[in-house]
């Protein structure tokens, strides 16, 4: 038989164990297969992921998206992830997958030029235009508003070919040249069990194929 401190501490032992599986639960409805919680940097969602999550609801109109800020790393358990999208070297001890090339892109305004001063962001390792030793003009906090500066005329920046693309489609650059080699590129990753999920292979494949 049970003391009667042992019986006293019952009720919060149950009580404990109430919570746990209540916090489990809430944790796996959000971890559903019609809900995804997807880490991505701003300007690469703007540029590139959000039409693609739109094509992909299209063909699944019962998913649901919650998006969280993406600039650094985030810790997946903590934030509850099932994918994020990153400006890496590679995957890390992560499981993923590249997202176009691993390479970086002059571009300016349509009415700039080569000579146009040199915009630079955190994310460009030449930032300041190493190749021409002059020191950027403007610092701007990532590659999309690096575009951004450059659509408006203010000078020539070096950002990720997967962002440099989609403006010079949409005519509000021209590219400088050829691309060059980077050695970080975007990816999408995530750790193995969230990987090997059915609804996290199903949207991995729709934005790379």
């Amino acid at each position: 038989e049970l003391t009667d401190e042992a019986a006293a501490g019952l009720d919060a032992i149950r009580e404990g164990f109430l919570r746990f599986e209540e916090a489990v639960q809430a944790m796996q409805a959000g971890q559903s297969s019609q809900v995804y919680t997807i880490a991505a940097p701003r300007d690469v969602f703007a540029a590139w992921l959000s039409p693609r999550l739109a094509a992909f609801r299209a063909e699944n109109p019962q998913v649901r998206f919650q998006l969280a800020a993406g600039d650094g790393d985030i810790e997946f358990t903590e934030a509850n992830l099932d994918l994020a999208l990153r400006w890496a070297e590679g995957p890390g001890d992560l499981e993923g997958v590249a997202i176009g090339p691993a390479a970086m892109q002059v571009v300016c305004g349509p009415e700039a030029g080569p000579d146009a001063p040199w915009i630079g962001w955190p994310g460009d390792a030449a930032t300041g235009g190493e190749a021409d030793g002059a020191e950027p003009m403007l610092g701007v906090a990532d590659a999309g508003s690096a575009v951004s500066a450059a659509a408006a005329g203010l000078g020539r920046a070096r950002v990720p070919v997967l962002l440099a693309e989609t403006a010079i489609a949409e005519g509000r650059v021209v590219a400088l040249g050829e691309p060059d080699g980077s050695r970080r590129g975007y990816w999408l990753v995530a750790p193995l069990p969230q990987w090997r999920q059915k609804k996290v292979k199903a949207l991995v494949a729709a934005l790379t194929g």
